[in-house]
């Protein structure tokens, strides 16, 4: 896991094969599930947003690491930017900008993001 305090409420969550698919976190509403790098992950189609712990937890095995491949924005002051992820873990994120459209004297630059990657910075396109 990572040695942050963020993180020590964090219960790890693995494949089978052991590798790591993320985590689960209490807060006041119930349980929730987390990327690696501790975005949240979005609750399945006509399921509660108040999940209890066994149910984060399937709901992240259900998702697995594919959320790694998704379309994702990073936020650039008021702007949203297209971004792939190209490096995940505990400790963060680093994302590469893909628009070619807005940004295209940005195109492929690198942003380094610090867990917990929060919505208001990260989210799915």
């Amino acid at each position: 896991m990572t040695n942050s305090s963020y993180a020590d409420s964090w219960v790890p969550v693995h494949r089978d094969d052991g590798e790591l698919i993320g985590f689960v976190a209490q807060d006041a509403t119930g349980w929730r599930p987390l990327t690696v790098f501790g975005h949240p992950i979005a609750a399945a189609r006509g399921q509660e947003s108040a999940l209890d712990r066994d149910s984060a937890e399937d709901r992240l095995h259900a998702v697995g690491m594919s959320y790694l491949a998704e379309k994702w924005e990073v936020r650039d002051g008021a702007d949203w930017i297209s971004a792939q992820l190209v490096e995940a873990s505990p400790a963060g994120v680093t994302v590469q900008l893909v628009d070619f459209f807005d940004h295209a004297d940005r195109y492929g630059e690198r942003q380094r993001l610090t867990a917990p990657v929060e919505e208001d910075r990260l989210r799915l396109a």
